[in-house]
């Protein structure tokens, strides 16, 4: 199906930047918590739908190979909510969304992997797009150096979760795959909250219900269409996706909290989602 990834990532795209939008509304719920809830209800409402429609299982070798990636997971949101609350909003989607780069080091060094002219031209030109919406906030002041350090991590975890994601998802579904993934990471924040020794429960309604929309919109229908894309396309491809955010996260505030459009974002936008299309033309 010729229209099949472009349709599945742009979704995926939309999805995810509904993340940060959704995170400005619990600035006083910890990271490790908002990080544990959202993957905590993403697993959960997988496997309330495999009680109604029964999944393939895992076999131990698959099983295991999740539970590693769901504690690279659980440790990429941690460090990314980590990220917004210690450095700037434009840092941190910036530096949280260089996944990409680091999959393409990964599969050319590690794995050989040969990657088209194309390919690569289209990831320096979606990552230039990404900088020149943030450009003008971005800022490496020994203040915000801590969470800026966090934002690069976070994106070198969710690099090597997909990396693992790309070699069961070949052999086995999403549903399946997610449930068991979103659960690890859940497992992860527990211990993580342990030795942050933050909270994961006490807080309001409306901050339920946030966390409840985390773990649904940027979770299951975002991250879920990225695994189960990564079954028939290369990391670096899908790790693209989220370099729209900012983008999107800025169409989404200006409706919703009237913030100015700048310039810096119409022509990074337009950079990035040419970037993005010429990776999907050139998948590798």
């Amino acid at each position: 199906m010729k229209y099949r990834l472009p349709l599945l990532l742009s979704a995926a795209m939309f999805a995810v930047s509904t993340s940060p939008i959704i995170a400005r509304y619990l600035a006083e719920v910890p990271a490790v918590a908002i990080s544990f809830w959202r993957m905590a209800i993403g697993a959960s409402i997988l496997w309330l739908w495999s009680s109604a429609n029964p999944q393939q299982s895992l076999t131990p070798k698959q099983r295991n190979r999740t539970i590693l990636a769901g504690f690279f997971l659980g440790i990429h949101f941690a460090l990314f909510f980590a990220a917004i609350k210690l450095t700037t909003i434009a840092n941190a989607t910036f530096l949280g969304t260089l996944a990409p780069v680091f999959t393409f080091f990964i599969e050319k060094y590690f794995f050989k992997r040969q990657h088209t002219r194309g390919m690569i031209f289209g990831l320096a030109v979606a990552i230039t797009g990404a900088f020149i919406i943030v450009a003008n906030q971005f800022n490496f002041s020994s203040n915000f150096t801590l969470g800026n350090i966090l934002a690069l991590l976070c994106s070198l975890f969710i690099a090597m979760a997909f990396i693992i994601s790309e070699n069961v998802r070949k052999s086995t579904g999403t549903i399946s795959y997610s449930r068991t993934l979103f659960t690890s990471a859940a497992i992860t924040l527990i211990g993580i909250s342990i030795i942050t020794n933050d909270p994961l429960t006490g807080f309001s309604a409306r901050e339920f219900g946030g966390l409840f929309l985390l773990g649904l919109i940027p979770t299951i229908f975002g991250h879920g269409i990225m695994y189960h894309a990564v079954g028939f396309a290369s990391p670096t491809i899908v790790t693209s996706a989220p370099l729209g955010e900012p983008v999107i996260a800025t169409i989404f505030a200006y409706f919703l909290f009237s913030e100015p459009v700048g310039f810096s974002v119409i022509l990074g936008g337009g950079f990035t989602l040419l970037g993005l299309l010429i990776l999907i033309r050139n998948k590798g």
